[in-house]
C-alpha cells in the first residue's frame, strides 16, 4: 500500500472511512480515479460501536465489525488506497485544488474532497462525567459492555441508538434502567417493545442526570424527576443522548453548516467551498442512517467525478484562467443528462446556457432552405458549445442534439459572464471560435 507522502496529486481524497467514506471509494476506484481514503482510526467508522445491524438491505442480521470489513474488503478489491491512524488537521483550498494537511504535517493534494468523518456522542455535562469517564462512564456499549457483567447499569437517551445499545447491554446487566428526559421515547417501536419487554429493565422518565459519582469507579446517578431528587446505584452509566458532527471543524475557510453544526449541501452533495462535497452524518439530513450515508456517498462521487472532468476540459480549453475561478465556474455547473437522438438547444431559441460535454457526442444541425437538417458541426468529450448566442445576445443559430448518450455541463448566464471576464484571453479565444462558427452557419 503507498504511503500518503507517495500520494500527494490526486483526483479524490476522501476524509473518513465508514460506510459513507468506504462507499465513496469504492465507486471511485471503479471508475479509475487517483483516490485515497484516510481515517483517524481504523475503517468502519460509527458501525463498530454497534452490536446487531437489521436494517441493512440484504443483511437480515450483521454485526457492525462484520458489516464494516465487508465494506472495506469491497473497496479494497476495486483498488482503494486507505490510510488508517491517519488524523486530518486541516483542508484548505488552493487554486483549483484542495490541500489536505495531515496531523504529522504531511500534505495531499486532490481536485475534490469528500468529507465523510461523522461526528463525536454528545456530553451530558453534568458533575461527575468527565471525572468518570473510563471508570463507569462510557459512549460505546459494544466497547465497554463485557467489563460490567452482573452490573446494575443505566442508559440515558430515548432514541434508536440508546435502545441498540441497551439491548446489548441486557447481555451483562443484572438490572438496567433507562433514563429519558421525556415521557415519550423516540426510538422505533420494535426496538421499544424489545428492550422495555425484558424484566431487568426498568424505564425512568421523564427524569434527567444531574449527578455521577462513586469511590473512584461510578456507584451512583443523581436524577431530577417530579421536582425531586433520587439517588439510582449503579456502576455503569452508558450516555446515547445525541451526535456533534466535526466535518467542518476541519476547514481553514468557512463552510456553510446549520446552527447544530451540520454541513449543508445541495442534491448532489456538494457543500458552499467549489470541489467539497460531504456525506453521511456529517451533513444536515433527516436520518442518520447506514442506507442514507451509503446513497449519501453514491451521489457525490459521481457528481464529484463528473465535477472533476469538467475542470480538467475548463482548464485545457481556457488555459489563461485563473484555476480559483475555473474550481468555482465547474462547481456551478448544472449536471444535464442526454438520450440519443434528445435536443440540447434548438435554433431560434433564446440563448441562456453555455456546455461543455463531459461524455458522449452531439451534432449541431441548422435549417437548410429547403427545411431539411444539415449537419454543421460535431462535438465530443471537452468540447463546448452554446456560446455563441450568449457572446452575441442573440437567438441560437443552431440546433444541437445528443449522437449518443451525453453529459453535459451546463453554466447560465451569469456564470459564464464571470468566466469570459476573468480572463482577457480567455474572452478572446472564445470569441474567436464563435466567430468562425457564425461564418460556417451563415448561408453561403
Amino acid at each position: 500500500m503507498k504511503n500518503p507522502s507517495d500520494m500527494t496529486d490526486l483526483d479524490l481524497i476522501i476524509i473518513g472511512g465508514g460506510p459513507a467514506g468506504l462507499t465513496a471509494g469504492l465507486y471511485a476506484a471503479r471508475a479509475d480515479m487517483k483516490v485515497l481514503l484516510l481515517d483517524s482510526k481504523g475503517t468502519g467508522g460509527e458501525i463498530l460501536n454497534t452490536d446487531l445491524i437489521e436494517d441493512y438491505p440484504g443483511f437480515e442480521s450483521v454485526t457492525g465489525a462484520d458489516l464494516a470489513q465487508k465494506m472495506a474488503d469491497h473497496a479494497i478489491k476495486f483498488g482503494l488506497k486507505i490510510e488508517t491512524h491517519k488524523p486530518v488537521k486541516g483542508v484548505r483550498s488552493e487554486g483549483d485544488r484542495k490541500i489536505v494537511t495531515l496531523e504529522d504535517g504531511t500534505e495531499l493534494s486532490a481536485y475534490a474532497v469528500i468529507v465523510t468523518v461523522g461526528g463525536e456522542p454528545t456530553k451530558l455535562g453534568i458533575v461527575g462525567e468527565e471525572e468518570y469517564h473510563g471508570r463507569g462512564v462510557s459512549y460505546c456499549a459494544v466497547c465497554d459492555g463485557a467489563f460490567f457483567k452482573g452490573a446494575d447499569l443505566a442508559v440515558i437517551g430515548g432514541g434508536d441508538s440508546a435502545f441498540q445499545e441497551g439491548l446489548f447491554l441486557t447481555r451483562f446487566a443484572k438490572k438496567l434502567y433507562v433514563v429519558h428526559r421525556r415521557n415519550e421515547f423516540r426510538a422505533q417501536a420494535i426496538l421499544q417493545d424489545r428492550l422495555l419487554g425484558m424484566e431487568k429493565v426498568e424505564p425512568i422518565t421523564p427524569a434527567e442526570v444531574k449527578e455521577i459519582g462513586g469511590n473512584g469507579d461510578v456507584k451512583w446517578i443523581d436524577i431530577d424527576r417530579d421536582g425531586k431528587t433520587e439517588r439510582v446505584k449503579v456502576e455503569g452509566v452508558f450516555v446515547f443522548i445525541g451526535f456533534k458532527p466535526v466535518g467542518r471543524y476541519l476547514f481553514k475557510e468557512h463552510i456553510e453548516h446549520d446552527k447544530n453544526g451540520y454541513l449543508i449541501t445541495d442534491q448532489y452533495m456538494r457543500t458552499s467551498i467549489p470541489g467539497v462535497y460531504a456525506a453521511g452524518d456529517t451533513r444536515a439530513q433527516l436520518a442518520k442512517q447506514i442506507t442514507t450515508a451509503v446513497g449519501d456517498a453514491t451521489t457525490a462521487v459521481l457528481h464529484a467525478e463528473r465535477y472533476i472532468e469538467e475542470l480538467k476540459d475548463l482548464e485545457r480549453a481556457f488555459p489563461s484562467e485563473p484555476r480559483d475561478v475555473v474550481a468555482q465556474t465547474a462547481s456551478k455547473a448544472e449536471l444535464q443528462v442526454y438520450a440519443p437522438g434528445d435536443i440540447v438547444l434548438k435554433e431560434g431559441e433564446a440563448a441562456d446556457r453555455f456546455y461543455m460535454i463531459i461524455k458522449g457526442e452531439a451534432e449541431a444541425t441548422q435549417r437548410g432552405p429547403d427545411g431539411s437538417q444539415v449537419v454543421i458541426n460535431r462535438f465530443g468529450p471537452g468540447d463546448y458549445f452554446g456560446e455563441v448566442g450568449l457572446l452575441n445576445d442573440a437567438p441560437r443559430l443552431a440546433t444541437v442534439r445528443a449522437k449518443t448518450s451525453l453529459e453535459v455541463m451546463a453554466l447560465d448566464r451569469d456564470t459564464f459572464a464571470r468566466l469570459m471576464k476573468s480572463s482577457q484571453a480567455t474572452e478572446d479565444e472564445v470569441r474567436r471560435v464563435a466567430a468562425g462558427r457564425t461564418r460556417a452557419a451563415s448561408p453561403s
